[in-house]
């Protein structure tokens, strides 16, 4: 038996079992896809109470090592924490970063219709006279594992076209090239959210977990919108990085 150590000069004990839970993933004493001893077990194992053990496992899903089923277990998902840092400095192509990583990129097209948007969704593509908007729904992949939900929102009137083509992995390098688009600026947003029950299924994971939904609108060079992009992020699978510019004291009011 491991013996978790008091405390007193040492990590706390629910890091020293994570760290020993983690070493056994990383060995592959514990393969992917499988179960993790209970918290029960792992009390008994170790001499620890269940709140102790419930924080080393709830350490392990927050770097994305394990995935948590209630009622059936905790189960490994990686042997390493693969969080994909993705940079907001740019417009760019998710496939490309992914790329970038050393990730490999997928793609499901998951539909491809027509809607007539909310008020809201409306407001924001700049829809005019025409109403009406096509949503393309894809689901995006690294290594084979789901990792975004995108819902891609155009205007009818100017991209109908695309409800006829075949979409490659890069949807902007389509917009360049066969409708001369110049995405010039976006707007960003970020707000985190639990995953309703279809949403969840389709990225692999149990309804309510964490993802980050992000809301971006590209703009072309004479400000008009060309696309709104919500796209959910597993929140165990993401870390978000922000350039920011200097600090000037001329800022404060």
């Amino acid at each position: 038996m491991v013996e978790i150590t008091k405390e007193s000069g040492e990590k706390p004990k629910y890091l020293q079992l994570s760290d020993w839970l983690r070493g056994m993933i990383e060995k592959g004493r514990y393969s992917i896809g499988e179960r993790l001893p209970s918290e029960m077990e792992l009390s008994r194992m170790f001499s620890l109470n269940r709140n102790t053990v419930r924080q080393a496992i709830q350490q392990l899903v927050n770097d994305g090592l394990v995935l948590k089923k209630n009622g059936v277990g905790t189960f490994v998902t990686s042997r390493v924490d693969d969080r994909v840092e993705y940079s907001l400095k740019n417009i760019t192509s998710l496939s490309h970063e992914f790329s970038k990583l050393g990730i490999t990129p997928g793609t499901r097209i998951i539909s491809r219709k027509v809607i007539r948007p909310t008020d809201d969704l409306s407001e924001k593509l700049m829809l005019g006279g025409d109403p009406r908007a096509i949503q393309i729904k894809r689901l995006r992949y690294g290594n084979g594992i789901p990792l975004v939900l995108e819902r891609s929102y155009l205007s009818y009137r100017e991209y109908r076209r695309i409800l006829d083509m075949d979409l490659p992995e890069s949807f902007y390098q389509l917009l360049v090239r066969e409708f001369g688009v110049h995405l010039d600026h976006s707007m960003q947003t970020l707000r985190s959210i639990q995953l309703p029950d279809k949403d969840a299924q389709l990225l692999e994971v149990e309804a309510g977990f964490p993802a980050t939904l992000q809301e971006s609108i590209i703009y072309d060079s004479n400000n008009i919108t060309v696309e709104l992009l919500h796209s959910c992020y597993r929140g165990d699978k993401f870390v978000f990085k922000v350039e920011s510019g200097s600090f000037s004291p001329t800022n404060i009011a």
